[in-house]
């Protein structure tokens, strides 16, 4: 078995729950299904990454101060993380059209 075969099961699983693919289930529509998924998700997640984090009372300058900087550190760190809020809206819209694409029935790419 080759080891591509068993990273794109691995992302597939990712997103829609083990056992959704094994390595053999993956197809090449099913391969592009997960990548257009995982692009929209680091899309998401870059995002995330631009949003001040929730205050616990009134916002003040130091704590937007704070919030600019934490925003500027997550950009500059380059995490790849994907935030669990980017992976379930992701899951839940390439849903149908990765388990059409694990029965073989292809689509064009979005």
């Amino acid at each position: 078995m080759k080891y591509g075969m068993l990273c794109r099961a691995a992302v597939i699983n990712y997103f829609w729950g083990q056992g959704t693919a094994t390595p053999q289930s993956v197809n090449e529509q099913a391969a592009l299904v997960a990548y257009e998924a995982l692009e929209q998700a680091n899309v998401c997640s870059d995002s995330m990454d631009l949003v001040p984090r929730p205050t616990y009372g009134a916002a003040n300058v130091k704590w937007v101060v704070k919030q600019v900087a934490k925003i500027g550190k997550r950009v500059m760190s380059g995490d790849t993380a994907i935030y669990n809020a980017c992976r379930g809206a992701v899951g839940v819209r390439y849903k149908s059209k990765l388990n059409e694409a694990l029965m073989g029935i292809k689509h064009e790419r979005m």
